[in-house]
């Protein structure tokens, strides 16, 4: 090999070698974008007041779910659109409680999910 070719094996090695560096830094820099955006979305939901949020929905909703019983116990003409909109209810109070953390429900919210509730939806 004389100086030119070797001159230019090494630049266009270079070259390959700087342009592996750049797109390497590059998909580094979205895989910290992507942890950082978890992070975030993970500190947000665990947030004091998202779950005081969630835990007065909860509280308000079930006080619904109760108001519908007693509609539907008292109401024999409009059962169903009753226990359609009473599971709709329902299934809100699942899907919040399922993001509930840290402190748990008090015990008779928890038992109210544990009988009536299932990943995340109403039975």
């Amino acid at each position: 090999m004389n100086d030119t070719t070797k001159k230019v094996a090494g630049t266009a090695a270079g070259l390959v070698l700087a342009g592996g560096v750049i797109f390497g830094g590059w998909e580094a820099g979205w895989w910290f974008t992507s942890q950082n955006v978890n992070r975030q979305g993970h500190v947000i939901r665990n947030s004091y007041g998202n779950q005081q949020t969630l835990r007065d929905q909860i509280t308000s909703k079930l006080g619904d779910v109760t108001s519908l019983d007693s509609q539907i116990a008292g109401n024999p003409s409009d059962v169903a659109q009753l226990k359609a909109q009473r599971q709709a209810i329902a299934s809100i109070v699942c899907n919040d409680a399922e993001q509930v953390s840290g402190d748990p429900l008090p015990q008779d919210q928890a038992a109210w999910v544990g009988q009536n509730c299932e990943m995340g939806s109403a039975k």
